[in-house]
Parts: structure tokens; C-alpha cells; sequence
């Protein structure tokens, strides 16, 4: 959470309900196999059958017929890293990482196995090995939007921030359209106190999804900071109107006003983050 000191105390700026938390890796569709590889009819009948399940959710016997697959084929990666995937879905995070492996043993190469493997060790949060592991899958395919993402993400969890932000960066860069790409861009800059970052940010990703409230409550933070407060009350109203429950978005617009010396105002802003449940 942010501090700052009001003229009257020292209290926690923090747009609650709005705050990122750490993206959940989401898995990857599963593969048939390198380009080219030619495997045996029933070990790709089985990781055919093995690819249906996981997609229906049944990942236990996803597993079953991979490991069928590998009895009739052990060299394909692909089945490997299907076999991991369905692991990380039922939270096996060590049985996916050795499944990772052998994928890796087999081609190196394989960028979506080592970044896979980076959000294993991220779910166990093993940050450095996360990271170790997602910048091969990086050299290998530099303009992936997942991998810089996944990136961002593990440095975040470590409250890397600044060196979280080139990371997204390089990710919204390939990817300009995704408007939560940008949310966790902005915050990693808030957290690095680059508020004029944060204003050009809050602006692309307003300017991609209008309804969403926390690129408003973040630009109004940045613009508080900056001492551009009254600019900041309109990003507040903005904010509250598309989230009028959020109790401490009230808070912080108290905050902003009892900063210019509007104390009946912050004073009802305080009254009605409190009546939502915000506790200060």
C-alpha cells in the first residue's frame, strides 16, 4: 500500500477492489508434436484422447492415456509437455516441472516448455527459478507477449517493480490491444513512482476498455502526486461512477479533497467509505 502524509495524519492511499493481483497462469493448449515428428498410430491415438480430456477437464485421465502415449512413443516432447500441462491443472507442481524436464531433454528448444516450467516454479513461488526459466523460453522466442508477461509477472511477486516495467513494456508492445496487459503495466510503474508513465498508461487503457474503473482510480493517484489535484477529482468521479461500491476509492478522494482544505466534502467521502465497510 501507498503512505502519505494528509495535514492531518498519516493514513494509506490504496484504490482496494482495484489493486492487480498476481495473474494466474493460465495453461496452454496442449500439442501434437514438433513440426514433422512422426509418431506410432496408438501413441497418437493416446495423446489425441489425452488432448480431449484435458480440454473437458478430466485431467487425471488426461494423464492416464499420456503416459499410454509415452509407453508407445517416449521421444515425443509434445506429449510431455501435455502430460505437465494437465499436472499444473490439478496443482502437481513438481510432477509438472519433472515432466517440463523431460520436454526440455528432448528439444531444448522448446520455448512453450521452458516458460511453462518458469509458471510452475512461479506457482510455487520459486521467483528466481520462474524467471531463470522464462528468459530461455525469451531467447528463444523474443516476441511472445506471454513470455514478457509472465516475466513482469514473477519480478512483480518479488515487488521488482522497476524492473517489472520494461518487461511489460516490451509486452504491450506486442500485444497494444490487450487492456489488462496495460492495468498491470500501470501498476508496476505506480509502484515505481512514475507517475507521468502512469497518466500515459491509464490513458491507453481507458481508451481501450471506457468501463473499467481502475485506470481511472490509478490516474487520479498519479494525479494527486503530481499536486494536480483538481484534475484528480475528476478522475475520482470517473472512477466511482463506473464503481460507486468501492469503498476506498471514497477514501481516497477524501484524502485528495481534504488535501485543498475541502473538509465538509472529504469529510463525506470519509462517511461513506466507512459505510461500505472501509476501516481506517
Amino acid at each position: 500500500m501507498e503512505k502519505w502524509i494528509t495535514v492531518i495524519k498519516q493514513t494509506w492511499f490504496y484504490v482496494a477492489a482495484l489493486a492487480l493481483a498476481l495473474m494466474v497462469f493460465s495453461v496452454a493448449a496442449c500439442q501434437s508434436g514438433p513440426q514433422g515428428y512422426k509418431s506410432n498410430p496408438e501413441a497418437i491415438a493416446f495423446n489425441e484422447q489425452g488432448i480431449d480430456l484435458y480440454t473437458k477437464g478430466a485431467f487425471d485421465k488426461a494423464i492416464l492415456n499420456f503416459d499410454r502415449a509415452l509407453e508407445k512413443d517416449p521421444s515425443n516432447p509434445a506429449v510431455y509437455f501435455n502430460k505437465a500441462q494437465a499436472l499444473d491443472a490439478m496443482k502437481r507442481f513438481d510432477q509438472a516441472v519433472a515432466s517440463y524436464d523431460l520436454a526440455i531433454q528432448l528439444d531444448p528448444n522448446f520455448a512453450d516448455a521452458w516458460n511453462y516450467r518458469g509458471v510452475s516454479y512461479f506457482n510455487k513461488s520459486q521467483f528466481d527459478k520462474a524467471i531463470e526459466s522464462i528468459d530461455k523460453a525469451i531467447a528463444i522466442d523474443g516476441n511472445n507477449t506471454v513470455y514478457w508477461e509472465n516475466k513482469g509477472e514473477a519480478l512483480r511477486a518479488q515487488e521488482k517493480f522497476k524492473e517489472a516495467v520494461p518487461c511489460y513494456a516490451k509486452a504491450a508492445s506486442l500485444d497494444p490491444g490487450n487492456a489488462d496487459l496495460w492495468d498491470r503495466w500501470t501498476y508496476a510503474q505506480m509502484k515505481s513512482l512514475l507517475y507521468e508513465d502512469v497518466l500515459k498508461s491509464t490513458d491507453k487503457s481507458i481508451s481501450l476498455n471506457a468501463t473499467n474503473a481502475f485506470p481511472w482510480g490509478y490516474k487520479a493517484k498519479a494525479l494527486h502526486e503530481l499536486r494536480r489535484y483538481e484534475e484528480a477529482i475528476v478522475a475520482f468521479d470517473r472512477a466511482l461512477a463506473l464503481d460507486p461500491n468501492n469503498p476506498a476509492l471514497w477514501y481516497s478522494k477524501g484524502l485528495t479533497l481534504e488535501t485543498l482544505k475541502r473538509t465538509t466534502e472529504a469529510k463525506k467521502c470519509y462517511d461513506k467509505a466507512r459505510a461500505l465497510g472501509y476501516q481506517f
